[in-house]
């Protein structure tokens, strides 16, 4: 049994390399990193790297479980791929759809419509509310990680205080997962993506 993550970003290899091991997986791990692919649907659009990524996933067969660890690249994979590709916020999102009201943080804008689209699939059209974190991502680009999370967790302790109905957070892309830690007080639960789309992807590769 293999599981490949598609990355889209070098940093994520060692991160879901331990959260691999920490869910006990034993089979093969492999990873694909694919800078390009980001940044060129955030210039051009979703659509201007669909057929590169439906080459990537072309290498794979059915007996292959494929995550893809990149939000922006969510509903294209869940298109082009089968019942083995899944996408690193879909688990996330439907735990998310039981709470009543629910706040997205995001950090690029190219995340934006696909993390929507992915909540309302979950919770029936339900509309969530979304916090971009416009001042992270810089600190993510230099890679300084500290920074990066401190931000997220300003930004989403401020839009909490605009709406104090909120009763479930989702950090909706993976690079985000650093900054649950600085929001362990804010007194509602916080979904990090990556662990709970390693243990889908593990049971995907075992079933």
């Amino acid at each position: 049994m293999t599981i490949t993550c598609l990355h889209t970003g070098q940093s994520h290899v060692d991160g879901f390399t331990r959260l691999f091991v920490a869910e006990g997986w034993d089979g093969a791990l492999e990873h694909i990193v694919r800078e390009d692919l980001l940044s060129r649907a955030q210039t051009d659009g979703i659509e201007a790297v669909a057929a590169d990524v439906a080459a990537v996933l072309e290498q794979f067969t059915q007996d292959d479980t494929v995550l893809c660890t990149c939000s922006t690249l969510g509903a294209l994979v869940e298109r082009l791929g089968g019942d083995n590709v899944l996408r690193i916020d879909r688990p996330a999102m439907e735990e998310a759809a039981s709470h009543r009201s629910v706040m997205l943080a995001i950090c690029l804008e190219s995340t934006r419509g696909p993390s929507v689209a992915l909540f309302q699939d979950c919770n029936k059209g339900t509309v969530p509310d979304v916090v971009f974190c416009e001042d992270a991502w810089p600190y993510f680009e230099a890679g300084d990680m500290l920074g990066f999370n401190r931000a997220i967790a300003q930004s989403v302790g401020a839009a909490m205080v605009a709406a104090p109905q909120t009763d479930c957070i989702v950090l909706a892309q993976a690079s985000m997962q650093g900054a649950a830690p600085y929001l362990m007080d804010i007194g509602v639960p916080v979904l990090a993506t990556p662990p709970l789309a390693v243990r889908r992807a593990i049971k995907i590769a075992r079933r």
